[in-house]
């Protein structure tokens, strides 16, 4: 049996695997539809057996092609090391990066990293685009991305995943934000005292909702919500007009806005922010540089995010 094993094809399989559809995988690698069916059916004439199970509305791996992925997932970790390990041999950093951040890590993390970048490694091309982590590890992984600033919170750990490799960088506590009226704008808040508040609060495939809502039903109350936003100044102008309580990250920039800010307690909710890469990749040049230089940016962020909070805050002790 002589079989060269195609990593496109075999990149094409894990993306249906990951994403459902033959359409979805076809958005994800920018190619047609048809063309993602007519490289499947390469691919399983090359392996010579089946490894899709396909009706008139719907497609799954059968459970050879599931074991292909499996494999797949090494190879293409073996791939990335090779050309990472060869690209070492360049005396230049230089070439282009795809970078992702979201909303708090891009100000306080990516854009200081990227003006590193530019003075110490002129001929690095860095291009910033602002995605969520729910997508962004997705988009990583079917290249669109070179890394992805992502994050976990309590009560929703991220799943391990054998495609990527996981660089920390950060880690930060959630803080309760309340109108500065508030009976209880006056040090550390317990979240059950909020059980009756008003939430505003993030959109539901946020996993800062997730993990609120999570931590909430562990003292016993589903948070009553009122205003949905993945926005943080829509959701700190809701407060400060006392239209609902709300967490938020600690490095959250608040300075615009008449809120209290306080340690959240019992549960104590936290955060890590890390940079994902492809599995193998992280030693490329390019890669590597970038990697260093979010990793020192993330170092030179405060005790507290570097934030200055509204004029009601109480630090609690």
């Amino acid at each position: 049996m002589d079989v060269a094993l195609n990593t496109t094809r075999l990149r094409i399989l894990r993306e249906v695997a990951e994403r459902g559809t033959i359409t979805a995988a076809a958005e994800a690698l920018y190619l047609t539809p048809p063309a993602i069916s007519h490289q499947l059916v390469v691919l399983e004439r090359e392996v010579g057996v089946a490894l899709l199970e396909r009706t008139a509305r719907s497609i799954r791996l059968t459970d050879a092609g599931l074991r292909l992925v499996t494999h797949a997932e090494t190879i293409l970790a073996e791939c990335e090391a090779a050309l990472a390990d060869v690209a070492s041999f360049s005396a230049k950093v230089s070439g282009t990066v795809h970078l992702s951040a979201f909303q708090t890590a891009a100000r306080t993390i990516a854009v200081p990293a990227l003006d590193a970048l530019r003075d110490r490694f002129p001929a690095l091309e860095v291009i910033l685009s602002d995605i969520e982590p729910a997508l962004s590890v997705a988009a990583l992984k079917a290249g669109q991305l070179d890394v992805a600033l992502s994050h976990e919170w309590d009560f929703v750990p991220v799943p391990p995943d054998a495609g990527i490799d996981r660089h920390d960088l950060y880690a930060e506590t959630a803080m309760a934000i309340l109108p500065p009226s508030h009976a209880l704008a006056t040090g550390e808040v317990r979240l059950a005292d909020l059980s009756g508040e008003r939430w505003c609060v993030a959109k539901e495939t946020a996993a800062t909702r997730q993990a609120l809502e999570q931590a909430a039903h562990s003292v016993g109350f589903s948070p009553r919500i009122v205003l949905e936003s993945n926005d943080f100044g829509v959701i700190a102008t809701a407060v400060e007009r006392a239209l609902g309580v709300s967490i938020v990250p600690r490095m959250t920039d608040l300075r615009r806005f008449d809120v209290a800010v306080m340690p959240l307690i019992a549960p104590v909710m936290s955060r890590r922010i890390f940079a994902a890469v492809r599995k193998g990749s992280g030693g490329a040049p390019a890669i590597r540089a970038v990697l260093d230089a979010l990793s020192e940016a993330a170092s030179q962020v405060p005790v507290g995010g570097g934030r200055t909070t509204g004029r009601a805050v109480q630090t609690g002790r």
